[in-house]
């Protein structure tokens, strides 16, 4: 008997699961839970094996996954040179390789990965509110401990979660009602533990995206994701980009101070934009590869780890280079989505909107950026699993790695 591996829910269905809870859990906060860290980190590996030896079998890369390759191997390459943390880069790295594996194998029944990255968030929320409840002790660490919460560890680490898990639940309500149910819970759950913790920017600009989905309109939401990703722009080149310079613009001062009511640091966000800036400026081409907390330390700033912002991460970590391959990335991933801007095509976008608003102020793991990407990039094979209506576009070019 032959048994087609493509049938076989219950393997994308563990892979994608064992990622996520990955890249998504800080197993090392509790004693009892560190055993897990290395299982799943076992199984992962050994997932990407297994997805890789299939991949050989029938060697075709979308254009998505050849841009995203060319990513992590220039990271990995740079991490090499710079002699920094070449083992977190490759782990990285496998961790989206193995999200492309499984959207490429499975592309014509994608939408159980789609439910399966859904549900595994969702129970992570619902199991890091569990725990915080149960061990209330992060109510008395200091507001730097890294070690407090199930997802991500520290509480600026936990709105990047939340948020891909209620879009990609948003995205699932097409196969049933219980999953409308699962993105109203998720998403009262995420704003409930948010408030617990304090984390106003990812409670804010959460608390946006699901007021931006309220929008009726479809033409509304897209006036709305022009504004909102003019303003992400804006901010990132006038007030990121302008480090403690930011001061001697009057016009920023009055509109962050006056208007907006807010410390002009951005809770001394500014002086690390600036270290970032001047490290950046010293290799500005490869980078540094990815760089570890002590190189932050030695060449940033005591004060806080890392420059508190994903594009500065991306130039530290690959200069010009690497962040210009992330800007190809991102621009297949949505010239290939706008064939089918519905409703649903909107709120994905504006959950993508909200992550790189988000991470104007934090540098969160490429996983969730990537993950939302690499679903815009297939959003019309899942857009086909529910309408069961094929969409005209270009969705199915592909390079031959034989050719």
């Amino acid at each position: 008997m032959i048994i087609d591996i493509r049938k076989l829910k219950i393997l994308p269905i563990m892979m994608a699961s064992v990622l996520t809870v990955q890249t998504s859990v800080s197993f090392n906060v509790f004693s009892f839970l560190r055993p897990l860290s290395y299982l799943t980190l076992g199984l992962g590996l050994l997932n990407f094996s297994l997805m890789m030896c299939l991949f050989a079998r029938r060697a075709q890369m979308s254009l998505l996954g050849g841009v995203i390759s060319i990513y992590y191997f220039l990271l990995i390459t740079f991490s090499i040179i710079g002699g920094t943390d070449v083992k977190s880069a490759t782990y990285t790295g496998i961790g989206v390789w193995l999200i492309l594996l499984l959207y490429n194998y499975y592309k014509d029944d994608c939408g159980v990965l789609l439910k399966t990255f859904a549900l595994t968030l969702s129970i992570c929320a619902y199991a890091n509110l569990l725990l915080m409840v149960l061990f209330p002790s992060w109510m008395f660490a200091a507001e730097d401990s890294n070690r407090s919460f199930l997802l991500g560890g520290n509480y600026n680490s936990l709105g990047c979660r939340f948020l891909c898990g209620i879009v990609l639940s948003m995205l699932c309500i097409h196969y049933g009602k219980k999953w409308l149910i699962n993105a109203l819970v998720l998403s009262l759950v995420s704003l409930i533990t948010l408030v617990m913790v304090g984390s106003m920017t990812s409670l804010s600009s959460i608390a946006l995206f699901l007021l931006l989905c309220l929008i009726p309109s479809v033409r509304l939401k897209k006036i709305a994701l022009v504004g909102f990703f003019t303003v992400y722009v804006l901010f990132q080149v006038f007030v990121v980009f302008g480090g403690e310079g930011l001061y001697n613009n009057e016009l920023a001062v009055y509109f962050i101070r006056d208007v907006l009511g807010k410390d002009l640091t951005f809770t001394f966000r500014t002086s690390m934009w600036d270290a970032a800036s001047r490290v950046v400026a010293e290799s500005p081409i490869i980078g540094y590869g990815m760089v570890d907390n002590d190189w932050y330390v030695t060449n940033m700033s005591s004060f806080a780890i890392g420059p508190h912002n994903f594009l500065y991460a991306v130039l530290i970590y690959g200069g010009v280079s690497l962040l210009l391959v992330f800007l190809c990335t991102f621009a297949i991933s949505l010239k290939h989505i706008v064939f089918v801007l519905d409703n649903s095509a909107m709120i994905l976008l504006l959950g993508i909107n909200t992550l790189l608003f988000m991470m104007l102020m934090e540098a969160y793991p490429d996983f969730f950026i990537m993950l939302l990407l690499i679903t815009t990039y297939y959003y019309p094979s899942l857009r086909e699993s529910w309408t069961k209506e094929p969409v005209n576009n270009e969705r199915n070019i592909s390079v031959s790695i034989d050719e």
